[in-house]
Order: structure tokens, then sequence, then C-alpha cells
């Protein structure tokens, strides 16, 4: 490389596309160079910029490769690019063995004095120059001040590099990097200005291999756990709320101990922490110019142009990890300049990984690794680097969960989860223990009573026998407690994990028969009853239909659970389930309107919580009791008092349960070791412990906000359901595909647009009531017209409605009125139901009003007085009197203005009505506003 150094950039310059140009023409023989650039139409500045780069190049195509991706690189930086977008960065905070130093790498030297070195900078003395770039220096620096001993690289921006644009993307990088902390992450020790004030950071400086060179050579398992390490830092970012935008091996390395270390956050995108799906953003923090991408491992929406999100890293991930497992790129192997590799990207399907033919790969053990790769890896592959985002996964997190549990031998997401396939991989993991359990099975029903041996044969036989059915409970026990979760959130999973569950059933029930009396079977059968009823009794997975079933499941899971608890009671596993089918059997009662009795099995799931803690589990036991003792409490809770639900309407007795159960539930959140040390014990795939304890706590915040609508206390509710909905927003960020975590998104959505409205801020609760409503439409087409998705509208169409005509969108919120009208007016073509009727009474006064805005006066009006012809005989009802006292004022308010010669005599009514409400309970300021307008 010439030994004059280039110019200082112009900040003017669009350098995005100086680097494009200078690619295209670096790929060209030398005398064509000249020829090429003067043919196209291009910006002056560009164009003498591309030149001024040329000049100063080798002059030779193969030897820019590393003049792109080093400092040079960095030169190309300026509006709309990044600080360091393909080199600085990496080489900086990192040194590769097998090429030398950095600065060896870029100069042909090795690392280098400057005027700079010694200079002190806070606690730390800078040494030699390891690079230099357009936007800045590195120095290696070592910790001067006692302290501790320790190296690191300090990066500083140049003079006549400090532009208001170029400090804020230096600013931005550290900002980046102040938010990470990860094994997996170099880090970011310090920040400030050298006395000359120029900006300056010091990051840990990593010495190591790039990815793809450091896997050559590795076994294929070897291979995936590098990945994975990688998939653990990006995912922590994403956590943090940063997308990298720009990995590729090079921003990625592997020290000698064989530890990943992601580099090179200069691009970093901050994405929003309101939105569930990144991809969805509208704006892009790199304003005013193309946003930068690597061609080679860019994907298709930044090679667009358009806005990208988490999903964007989860493609390039999927490169990195084709490329690590076949030596190959997926797309683009044949470009010869970045236009062709970008276009290859938005052109080319990848080709399946165990396709590719024997020629392109160098690696000798090709067609071994080849075979290994049909099925869940290609799959995985291939998944990661679909085009269309939606149908990438969902999050970094799903793709290192199928990754590892490929690794375990468990079944993929990437594949469909047929029977067949199941089963093939639960045998492939334990080859042995399920032909003992195929062998005991036989045995125990075949004959385990056998009496026609004589007696040592007998006890041999018995023996036998014995060690058999242990490894039925073994089996069913990893079935049942270890590997059940995985499936039972995700789309569909609930079906197949009662599938699974009734198999077993109908295995373990002859062991049962032949050996009634073993407390350890009788507990096991009561623990696969206890999940099989919670599947089937639960209002989230399963329709209310099946009610009748999940009580009966739950009737012979408690008749067998009081057989075995008081000799079983320090099995916390047993005791959890036991706890858990309580709960089911108190959720049942309620369903049937009997929330006084569902308070009986609530307050016995907490002694018996009390009772197993007392024999002092492991840890894991502890959390797992402690947390069915929560879920109990606010179980108890809810029934004692949940908005338009069968509860006892006792406020404060709700309030004080949820306390107790918020109080459980965070001193476990509190248990980073604890929760650390469950997850790693966690099958793959299962929610993480963290996203469990946050999940129970939204839904203690969200059923406050609710007690807190009927006490009237609409700033209350409206801070609880906000903080419900950030738990809520924070676990679907985390596991976007997680069907609980999506139900309770809808719920709490639903119920802050109750608290917006009555607080009158409509187009907040039209966000809510959106996110609510298209929620449950999504969870509707994917579970089936028999979830209880499919019939959650109606119950959201009231706030919907009513958040649509806030807006003035009157037509569209009739439209939502009817959906809800149609079910209750279903509801009462099947028998009288004050409740339904004051329902649907009330909806009908919401049409009407939004009918009248749209014109529609006469048939507004006649449409209010026939549904106060409804609510006027409910009023004394006591279960639903107040409420359609409450309706019945709000359609004469209506009546009042639209008829003002009769205006007096609505007035008073409606003043009469609202005082008979305030008369069983104090009104609230929405409702105390209406009562001061009538006067």
């Amino acid at each position: 490389m010439s030994a004059t150094p280039p110019p200082a950039p112009n900040p003017s310059v669009e350098w995005t596309a100086v680097k494009a140009l200078f690619d295209e023409a670096l790929a060209l023989p030398p005398e064509q160079r000249q020829g090429y650039l003067l043919s196209i139409t291009v910006d002056a500045d560009v164009l003498r910029e591309v030149q001024s780069l040329l000049a100063h190049s080798t002059g030779q195509a193969s030897a820019e490769a590393a003049f792109l991706d080093d400092g040079a690189a960095a030169l190309i930086t300026g509006p709309g690019a990044a600080l360091d977008a393909d080199g600085l960065g990496e080489d900086a905070l990192g040194t590769a063995p097998e090429l030398g130093a950095t600065g060896a790498r870029r100069a042909g030297t090795g690392p280098r004095t400057s005027p700079r070195t010694g200079l002190r900078l806070g606690p730390w003395q800078l040494g030699a120059e390891l690079g230099t770039g357009g936007m800045g220096e590195v120095f290696r620096a070592q910790r001067a001040d006692g302290a501790y001993d320790a190296a690191a690289a300090v990066k500083i921006l140049k003079r006549g590099m400090d532009s208001a644009s170029v400090l804020a993307r230096f600013a931005q990088e550290q900002r980046a990097l102040a938010r990470l902390n990860h094994p997996h992450i170099a880090r970011l020790f310090d920040a400030g200005l050298t006395p000359d004030g120029l900006p300056y950071f010091v990051m840990e400086l990593v010495e190591g291999r790039a990815i793809d060179q450091a896997a050559r050579g590795l076994s294929l398992e070897a291979r995936l756990r590098l990945f994975l390490q990688l998939t653990d830092a990006v995912a922590h970012a994403h956590r943090q709320l940063l997308v990298h935008r720009d990995l590729k091996p090079s921003n990625v390395l592997v020290d000698g101990q064989g530890q990943v270390k992601l580099l090179d956050f200069g691009i970093a995108k901050a994405i929003d922490p309101g939105q569930a799906n990144a991809d969805a953003a509208a704006s892009d923090i790199t304003q005013g110019g193309q946003r930068p991408y690597t061609p080679n491992y860019a994907s298709p929406e930044q090679v667009r142009g358009e806005p990208v999100g988490t999903g964007t890293d989860i493609y390039s991930l999927g490169v990195l990890l084709y490329q690590l497992l076949t030596g190959l790129r997926p797309t683009g192997r044949e470009a010869t300049t970045p236009a062709a590799a970008a276009r290859s990207v938005l052109d080319e399907q990848p080709t399946r990984p165990s396709a590719l033919s024997p020629g392109l790969i160098a690696d000798p053990l090709w067609l071994a690794t080849r075979k290994r790769l049909v099925g869940d890896l290609d799959n995985i592959l291939l998944k990661a680097l679909e085009k269309p985002i939606e149908r990438r996964y969902a999050s970094v997190d799903a793709l290192a969960a199928d990754v590892r549990a490929h690794l375990a031998g468990f079944a993929v997401s990437a594949r469909a989860p047929s029977s067949a396939y199941l089963t093939t991989k639960f045998i492939g993991r334990h080859k042995a223990t399920s032909l003992a359990s195929a062998l005991a099975l036989i045995a125990l029903i075949g004959g385990l009573g056998a009496s026609a041996w004589h007696g040592q044969q007998v006890a041999l036989a018995r023996d036998d026998a014995r060690r058999q059915l242990d490894a039925i409970k073994r089996i069913t026990t990893d079935l049942v407690f270890r590997f059940g979760d995985t499936v039972t959130t995700l789309p569909g999973g609930a079906k197949a994990q009662e599938a699974m569950l009734k198999q077993t059933l109908a295995s373990l029930q002859p062991a049962l028969t032949a050996a009634p009396d073993d407390l350890d079977l009788v507990a096991l059968v009561a623990s696969v009853l206890g999940r099989l009823a919670e599947l089937q009794g639960n209002t989230t997975v399963a329709a209310p239909e099946r009610a009748a079933e999940a009580s009966a499941t739950v009737a012979r899971a408690l008749a067998l659970g009081e057989q075995a608890w008081a000799r079983q009671r320090g099995d916390w596993r047993f005791a959890s389930w036991h706890v858990r089918t309580l709960v089911v059997q108190a959720q049942l009662l309620r369903g049937q309107g009997k929330p006084a009795e569902g308070l009986v099995p609530l307050t016995l799931a907490i002694e018996r919580c009390d009772e197993a803690l007392a024999t002092q589990p492991p840890p894991e036991g502890r959390a797992h009791l402690m947390a069915g003792r929560g879920g109990a409490r606010l179980s108890a809770a809810q029934l004692n008092d949940q908005l338009n639900m069968a509860s006892l309407g006792r406020p404060q007795e709700a309030l004080r349960l949820y306390a107790l159960a918020e109080a459980d539930l965070r001193a476990l959140l509190a248990e980073g070791p604890l929760l650390d040390e469950l997850d790693r014990n966690a099958v793959p795939g299962d929610p993480s412990t963290e996203a469990f304890l946050t999940h129970q706590i939204g839904t203690i915040l969200g059923g406050r906000a609710l007690v807190q609508l009927r006490l009237e206390d609409l700033p209350a509710a409206r801070r609880e359901a906000e903080a419900a909905l950030v738990m809520r927003r924070a676990n679907v960020q985390r596991e976007p595909r997680n069907v609980v975590w999506r139900d309770g998104l809808m719920v709490e959505s639903n119920t802050l647009a109750l608290a917006l409205l009555r607080l009158g801020e409509h187009a907040a609760a039209l966000d809510a009531a959106s996110t609510s409503w298209q929620t449950a439409t999504e969870l509707a087409q994917q579970e089936g017209p028999q979830s209880k998705w499919a019939g959650s509208k109606p119950f959201l169409a009231p706030q919907y409605g009513r958040a649509l005509a806030g807006v003035g969108r009157h037509a569209e919120a009739v439209v939502v009125y009817d959906l809800g009208l149609a079910m209750w007016d279903g509801v009462l073509a099947k028998g009288p139901n004050n409740n339904a009727a004051r329902r649907a009474a009330w909806l009908r006064v919401q049409r009407a009003k939004a009918m009248a805005a749209l014109g529609q006066g006469a048939a507004a009006q006649a449409l209010v007085v026939s549904a106060l012809d409804v609510l006027r005989p409910l009023t004394g009802d006591a279960a639903v009197g107040r409420d359609a006292s409450l309706a019945l004022a709000e359609g004469l308010a209506a009546l009042a203005v639209w008829q003002p010669a009769r205006a007096a005599g609505y007035r008073q009514e409606a003043l009469a009505a609202l005082g008979a409400a305030a008369a069983l309970r104090p009104l609230g300021a929405d409702q105390l506003a209406v009562m001061q307008a009538m006067r």
C-alpha cells in the first residue's frame, strides 16, 4: 500500500456511495478503472473521493480485500455511513496471530510508535499504535494507576473528523457499548477526552482469530457451540434494544481459550422498546443516506434500504452459521463486486447445505458432514435465511433454542412436529431406557403377578419388574416435568402436549393396576393427570367447552394426590403439580359461577405449599413451590374481585392477596444465581424462569388494574395497567412465538384501553385496543376456531369500538360494535340472561352514538330508545343493577342532546340513574362529570 496517506475525507460526501463505487472500480483491471468512472453518471464529489482512494491503493484487487476490511475502509465514513463501518473497530479491538498484529495487517509493518505513545488518558497509558484510518487511531494501552494490571485498546478520534455528525456517531458507539455487559461482547472500560480535546474510549483488547478461521478443523458440535456463544451475545444486545447490523467473521473473534468476542457496535441501531417486533421500525438512526452494510452478510432489507431490526441480525447469523458449517456463503459465491454480492442477496435462493457438491467444499470430511446436515440443520439454516422477515426465526433466542435442541437430540421448531418425528427424537435420546420401558410395560401387563416359578425365580422376576417399573418412572418424570413446557407454549403445542400426556397415562395405567400401593407411582400418575387437567381447564389454551372433561381429570388427579400426600409431600415435583391441580379446580368452579367454592381448594393449595416448603426441598424445589404459592394467591385474589368475571366483590381482600403473591414472585425474581441455575438445567426451548416470573407479576399488575377500575381510581388503574403492559411486551419481545405471553399482551392491552377510555385519552386508548385486537386476530388464526381467541373479539369489541369512535372513525366503530352485538344476541337467543341483556343494550347505545355522528340521527334515536327499554328493568338487579344504571344514564344523556324539547325530562331521569349507581358504589371522575353536565 502506498506510503502516502490518503487525504482527509470530505464530510459532505455520501460515503456509502463512495465505498460502493470504489468496490466496483477496484474489481476492474487497473487500466479500465478511470474510463469506467468517467462513463457513468455520479456526483462530482463522490467521483473525486473514489479517484483519491484508488490513487492511494495498491492498484490490485487481490491486495485490496484487506484494504477494504481494514483502516482504509474507515475512511469511507460520513453522514449516512457508520463509524468504522468496515474495519477500524474490528481490527483495533483484536489481533489475528496468524496474520501478525493489526498494524502489520494494514501497513506491512507491526505495531508502531506514535507521538501519542506514552500519553496518559485517565488510568490508561498508551503504547504502540495498532492501527489508523480516516476516522481515528487505535493504540494498545496498559493500566497505569496500579489498581490492577490489564491491557486494553484505546480508540481516539482524529483531528478534522470531529464534526457534529461524526461526534454523534462516536458518542453513539460509546452509548451502545455502555449498555452491553456480556462475556461474549468486547467490553467498554472507559471514555473521555484527550488533553487536546479529542474523544476517546477504552475497550477490551481481544487477541484472537475470526470465527470462520477458528472453526476450521473443529467437529460439527464444536462449531455449533461456538455459534451459540455468538447468539448469546447478539440476543443480549437485542434485549438491550440494540441491533448490531454488521455481523461478519471479522467482527467475531475467538480467543485462545475458545471464547467468542463480538466486536464493533459502531453501526448498532437502537430499537424502540415499545415494539414487539423491531423489524417494523419506521425510522433509522442513520438519517440522510443509505444505511451501511457488508454485502456478503447483509439481509435483503438492508440491501433494499428498508428499515431494519432484530430480523436483520438473524439473517446475518444464518449466513455466518452456513459459512461455519460448509465453508461457503449461502449466496453470492460467484460475485466479483460488492454490487453483485448485494444483488445476490435479493435474487439467489440459498442452496440447501446438505445438497452442496463436494467439488465446492475444501473440507476433506465433507461427505460425512453433509449427511449430518440433512434434516434439522438444513431446516434451521434455511429458516434463518428466509428473505421475508416474517418467515425467519422470530428472535435470536428462538434460533439458538433450535441449535441447542439439535445438539441435545430434541425436536426443532424449524421442522413440523409430527408424531413420528417427535418419537424418533425421543428414542434417539433414550435408546436404552426406551427399550427398557417397552419391556417393562410388556412384563407388567403380561405377568407382573405370575406365580409359575419356584421361589428364587419369583424373587428374580419381581426384582426385574421393579427395575423395569423404575425405568418407566424415570422416563415419565423426564417426559412430564422436564420436557413438557418446551412445546406447550408454542403454536399448536398444547395439542401436542395433550396427546403425549394421554399416551403416557395409557402406558402407566397397567403398572398402576398391578402396583396400586406404590405411592411413587401413585404420585406420578396424579401429577400427569394434573398436567393434563391444566391443559384441559386452562382458559388461556383450552376452549371453555372442555370444562366438564377437565373437571373429571381434576377429580382423578386429586383423589390420587390425597392418597399420596402424607408420604410424598417431600417430593417437590409431586407437591408442585398437586398444588397446580388445586388451582385448576378453583378456576373450573369459578367458571361455573362459584367463586366462594373456588376459594376452598386455593386455601388448601396455599397450606400445602407451606407444608412442602417445610420439608426443606432443594433450591429448585423451593423455587417451584414459592412460584406455586404465588400463583395460588394470585388466583385467590382474582376470585375475591375481578371486573367482568365471577368474583366475590371484595376488592380490599383481593389487593391484600395480590400483594402477597407479588412478594413471593419478586423474592424469586431477585435470586439471580438461582434463576441462572434453573435456566442452565432447563430443556432447550423452555421459557426462561425470568420470563415466567415476569409473566406472573404482569398478571398481578393487570389484576390490580381491574380492581382499581372497580374502586374508580382511574389514575391508579392506568399506572398498574401500563406497568403490566411493559412486562407483557418484554416477554413477547423475548419469546415472540410464546402463546401464553401473547395472550397476556392481549389481555393487558385491553385493560389499559379500558382505563384510558374512561380518562378520555382516545388516541392512546386506540393504540392499546388495536394491539389487543390484532393479537387476538393472530392467535385465533393460529390456534383455530375452537380456541378461546376465536371467541375473544366480542369481549374486546366495546373497547376497540369506543376507541375508534373517540378518534372520529365512526363507520369502523359500527362494524366492531356489531361483532359484539352478534355474540350477546346469540346468548339471549338461548334464554333470559340479565348480564347479556345489559351488555347488548349498552353496546346499542354506543352504536347509536356512532350512527348519529355519521348523520343517521333518526335511526340512532330509535336504537337508543329500544336499548333504554331493556335497561330500565335491569337497574334493580343485584348483579348488574349498577352497570345497567350507568348505561341508562349514558343513553339518556345522548337523547337529551338529540331531542332538546325533551331534554329536561331525560336529564332528570339520568340524574336519578346516576344517583342509584352512586348509592351502590361511589362514582368515578368521568361519571361525576356526566352528572355535573346533567345538572
